[in-house]
């Protein structure tokens, strides 16, 4: 009985192993390049006036500043630091609250300054963001604030060799109505490599051998 295999069949069966390294090589690649999902722990503070000294609290008129810390992990590189207000609070950027005391708010201004403990090696570790206020409240207990904080991208890198990774942190305006409290929040879009380790990369070349051993043995 003729054990060989028409020489199409063989071409076919190369073929396909070679698809198949081809296909492993890809998903080393692809994993290569994909985000590594990445923790980030910090806290923040706050204060009133122009070159001030960021705090725990601060107050002016009849708006409070109260501070936080936050423990989030991304998704897919993303994730948003928007928790709602707390006492304390926690996994936001703070929170104001605003008094029905009438007060005059406009060409004030605030700095918000936010502190990264991780990742590791997080290049600045903080950053002030300054914003102006507008807004009054009258003495009916009516009238608000908004807080112009700065939306540009503030851009950071963490991290060494196959774990280095940076990310853009980004803080959104509040408006704010006598009466109330509202939390300050936030956005980190992050971007990780994880590069394979050497045992990756010889368990493929391992699998590659076998996918040829058989390929050879399945001709003769």
């Amino acid at each position: 009985m003729n054990t060989h295999l028409p020489a199409r069949a063989g071409i076919s069966l190369r073929r396909s192993a070679i698809a198949l390294a081809a296909g492993a090589v890809l998903g080393i690649a692809s994993g290569a390049a994909s985000a590594v999902e990445t923790t980030f722990v910090g806290s923040t503070n706050g204060c009133f006036g122009v070159g001030c000294t960021p705090g725990a609290t601060a107050s002016v008129g009849g708006l409070t500043y109260a501070n936080s810390t936050f423990d989030v992990t991304t998704a897919g590189g993303f994730v948003s630091i928007g928790n709602g207000p707390g006492t304390p609070n926690v996994d936001n950027l703070g929170s104001f609250t605003l008094t029905g005391m009438p007060f005059t708010y406009t060409g004030g201004h605030f700095d918000l300054q936010v502190a990264f403990t991780a990742p590791p090696g997080t290049t600045p570790n903080s950053v002030v963001i300054h914003d102006t206020l507008t807004g009054i409240v009258s003495s009916t207990d009516n009238g608000g604030v908004f807080v112009d904080l700065d939306n540009t991208a503030k851009h950071f890198t963490f991290g060494s060799g196959p774990t280095a990774g940076s990310f853009d942190f980004f803080v959104n305006d509040v408006s704010i109505t006598a009466g109330d409290k509202v939390a300050v929040t936030g956005t980190i879009i992050s971007q990780v490599s994880a590069v394979p380790e050497p045992e990756t990369y010889a368990l493929f070349l391992a699998g590659l051998g076998a996918v040829g051993f058989m390929a050879r043995r399945r001709k003769s």
